[in-house]
């Protein structure tokens, strides 16, 4: 992930000066805060990002963006399980977390960011069924 937020697709309407009123749909790969602008490079302009500066296109042409639009990239959701992120088709959750970082800090929230690994509690688990059977009267 990007200092620019979820990554996915700006999908451009644009029109160049000195093709009248024709348009061109142009897609660049990116992110939610891009938010992609044109920069003049005499003669011709950039397509930048306007989070970061990244350059999408150099030497674009002469004209401007009649629209846009940004869709995100499907991701697997996460939920927080037993202390745990787990991808939501492993159990088949609903995926309240958009991705694994948000759910490692809400999920640690919970166990103040130190979690009990599988083995650890593989672990305290079998010790526990021995002492099931003793009398500890």
């Amino acid at each position: 992930m990007s200092g620019c937020g979820v990554s996915g697709t700006w999908n451009l309407i644009t029109r160049l000066y000195n093709t009248g009123n024709r348009d061109y749909t142009e897609t660049y790969p990116g992110f939610a805060d891009d938010n992609p602008i044109l920069v003049s490079a005499s003669p011709t302009m950039n397509l930048i990002s306007s989070c970061d500066g990244r350059i999408f296109l150099a030497n674009w042409g002469n004209g401007y963006i009649v629209s846009k639009s940004f869709v995100p990239n499907p991701s697997e959701k996460y939920d927080c399980v037993n202390g745990a992120c787990i991808k939501k088709s492993v159990y088949s959750t609903p995926g309240i977390y958009q991705s694994l970082s948000d759910c490692e800090v809400a999920c640690g929230t919970g166990c103040s960011g130190q979690c009990i690994s599988n083995s650890d509690w593989a672990q305290i688990e079998g010790l526990s069924s021995q002492l099931k059977n003793r009398n500890c009267g």
